[in-house]
């Protein structure tokens, strides 16, 4: 029997934009088992201070029979227009035999000033 779970991110908080001053330029992309649940392109990021929290409430519901893992991915980045941009990036596997890691879950990104944290949650349905 298939266990039915709802994997819904809910915010990005930005610690440190990374930029010295003023606001950066964020993108993103966060999956669940590798289909797209939220996206913002290095085309159209969004200009965001320091201690600044985007609420995303996106979310994506999987069957997952047993033995199957339960893949959460993402990746946060901050234009830059004189190097190469910031970049952190985070990959989480979850069993079943594991309780499909059913709750909150906080994951900080960091690379070179960027620093943010994602968070996202695992419910049954």
């Amino acid at each position: 029997m298939a266990d039915k779970l709802k994997v819904t991110f809910t915010t990005i908080n930005v610690t440190n934009n990374g930029e010295w001053r003023g606001k950066g330029e964020v993108y993103w992309e966060l999956t669940v088992d590798d289909q797209p649940v939220d996206y913002r392109s290095l085309t159209n990021p969004l200009k965001l201070a320091d201690g600044e929290t985007v609420q995303l409430i996106k979310s994506a519901t999987v069957r997952k029979a047993a033995g199957q893992p339960l893949t959460i991915q993402g990746s946060v980045s901050e234009k830059d227009n004189l190097d190469k941009d910031d970049f952190a990036e985070f990959l989480d596997t979850y069993t079943g035999s594991a309780g499909w890691g059913l709750g909150t879950h906080k994951r900080v990104l960091r690379d070179g000033n960027l620093d943010v944290t994602v968070t996202y949650k695992i419910e049954r349905q």
